[in-house]
């Protein structure tokens, strides 16, 4: 299928599907979701793929009962290989980064009259080797400097690990700072620890975590809130929190991709051979 030249659709009955319920990006598995987004009102996603001829970036539009996925064209002739995390630049009404497991930030900015992205070259987070696998990126403007945060996902018998340093937009250098490692106590096989990450505005981080045991599960996963960033005199100090607990717990999926909304959190999954879907999760 030519992703590019494709508006996807998918329509529910609304006595059987509310808002709370999970909605179908996509079920081949290229529509599966490895990052999630929100600019402006507007929902963007990437997708992990790594074949030529399928889709990377996508945007989606939540109706109360339908879902709208609408496919948009990569904007530079090298695709990326294998993206997984997707986050705005503070403050910014068109730049969005999208990242590579390998560290790769391509720095994208969306046209809204034109209804495309165009490429503003890529950054590179330094001393990303095997078997470090990226999953989770996020900025943080602190003054007038942009705090980059990364996570590694781990595996069972290793922990993730949550990486932050400062990121120069006009140099296009990282300089990392500090780190720390992640373990969660759920899922408990198959795990990785940061699948996907996001910093709010009070610096609490929040992360995924997965159970991955192949392309066709059975999988799960959890959201937690695992410590606070701390700015005090444009000086970063994390306190992690020494029991994490998941705030939600979601069977049968693998959230790979979360954005933080008005007292809650958009999940979204990469289910593999199942597709992606999202869903909307409140805060109690």
């Amino acid at each position: 299928m030519n992703y590019l030249r494709t508006i996807i659709i998918i329509s529910f009955s609304s006595i059987l599907l509310g808002q709370h319920d999970w909605m179908t990006v996509g079920t081949e598995r290229a529509l599966s979701v490895s990052g999630i987004a929100v600019l402006k009102g507007r929902t963007f996603v990437v997708h992990d793929n790594k074949r030529n001829n399928e889709v990377r970036f996508g945007e989606i539009k939540i109706g109360d009962d339908d879902l709208e996925y609408i496919p948009k064209a990569w904007p530079n002739e090298e695709l990326p290989f294998d993206l997984e995390a997707l986050t705005i630049i503070p403050n910014s009404l068109t730049d969005i980064i999208a990242m590579e497991s390998t560290g790769k930030c391509h720095w994208l900015v969306f046209d809204a009259a034109e209804q495309r992205l165009s490429y503003n070259g890529f950054i590179q987070i330094p001393d990303i080797i095997r078997p470090i696998n990226l999953e989770g990126f996020d900025l943080v403007q602190v003054g007038k400097k942009y705090l980059g945060v990364w996570g590694h996902r781990g595996k069972t018998t290793q922990p993730g690990k949550l990486y932050w340093g400062w990121v120069d937009f006009n140099s296009r250098f990282v300089t990392p700072v500090n780190s720390v490692d992640v373990t969660v106590g759920w899922p408990t096989d198959h795990v990785r620890h940061i699948s996907d990450l996001k910093i709010d505005d009070s610096g609490y981080c929040w992360v995924s975590a997965t159970s991955d045991p192949g392309d066709d599960g059975p999988f799960s996963s959890a959201v937690y809130n695992i410590g606070q960033f701390d700015y005090t005199n444009n000086q970063v100090q994390f306190k992690q929190v020494d029991d994490i607990r998941p705030t939600f717990k979601f069977e049968q999926r693998k959230v790979e991709a979360f954005a933080l909304i008005n007292n809650g959190i958009l999940v979204a999954t990469d289910d593999e051979n199942f597709g992606g879907y999202v869903k909307t999760v409140y805060f109690k």
